[in-house]
């Protein structure tokens, strides 16, 4: 899948693209089944209680085709493209959402870049829990301009703040700067979300640095759950690029031990 250079300049100045049906109906029939079943399998007793939001990995035998996605080459080629390098998947994961998600970005850090490719298994709008993104926000100064409380800084709500909603059905997808700004409202408890990410292949020492410390608060969730983030199955694929990301992630410390 190759991206036109206007593509490439929308997600450069704006960080976000938006990829209409790029799932088929079958598709995503088959993520829906495996998004419930994998994400099921982490909680005790095997049902999400809508009480608060869930989290969990989808890179296990029981998600195969979820897996597989990271190998796509409609996300890892495309990937590739926006990031202009080589990449590692670093994540393909699941969410039951609860409530809102005040505005974020996904990083601490602009030392390095990375994306992340959202899907929604049903059909969402502005007003139950779309996602909403706040377009350059990617960049600085302007990154760093933006408030966490909109209330005092602005006289505005947090779902006021202006900003571009992804009104989606089944097989849209939307791929983001982790620096972006982003949130949701409005959405009732156990919206489902799963995700698709990459982080550069870092070149820097900067780069390296921030990565590993990222991945350091990735870890410290997996460890309280006794499972690995990298279990058996996700290192087994074969496939010369997925096995360097293995290999990367190793080099950089990023893997933990099996």
């Amino acid at each position: 899948m190759k991206l036109s250079q206007q593509q490439l300049n929308l997600f450069n100045d704006f960080g976000f693209l938006v990829f209409r049906g790029l799932l088929s109906r079958e598709e995503m029939e088959l993520y829906s089944r495996e998004f419930n079943t994998g994400l099921d399998s982490w909680i005790e007793g095997g049902k999400h209680d809508g009480k608060s939001r869930h989290y969990a990995s989808l890179m296990e035998e029981k998600s195969p085709f979820i897996a597989g996605l990271a190998d796509d080459p409609r996300f890892a080629d495309v990937a590739e493209q926006l990031l202009g390098k080589d990449v590692l998947a670093i994540a393909v994961d699941g969410n039951y959402h609860v409530d809102d998600t005040l505005w974020h970005p996904d990083t601490s850090s602009l030392a390095y870049t990375a994306v992340k490719f959202c899907i929604y298994p049903d059909p969402l709008d502005g007003s139950n829990g779309a996602l909403r993104v706040i377009p350059g926000s990617h960049r600085d100064p302007f990154h760093s301009q933006i408030s966490r409380d909109p209330e005092n800084a602005y006289n505005l709500a947090q779902s006021e703040v202006p900003s571009y909603t992804f009104e989606s059905q089944p097989g849209d997808v939307l791929v983001f700067n982790v620096a972006l700004w982003h949130a949701a409202f409005g959405g009732g408890n156990g919206r489902r979300q799963g995700v698709v990410v990459y982080y550069e292949d870092p070149e820097t020492p900067e780069a390296s640095a921030a990565i590993q410390q990222q991945m350091r608060g990735n870890q410290k969730f997996f460890a309280q759950t006794g499972r690995p983030m990298y279990g058996p199955y996700w290192r087994s694929i074969d496939g010369a690029r997925h096995q360097r990301w293995i290999r990367r992630l190793a080099e950089l410390d990023a893997l933990e031990t099996p």
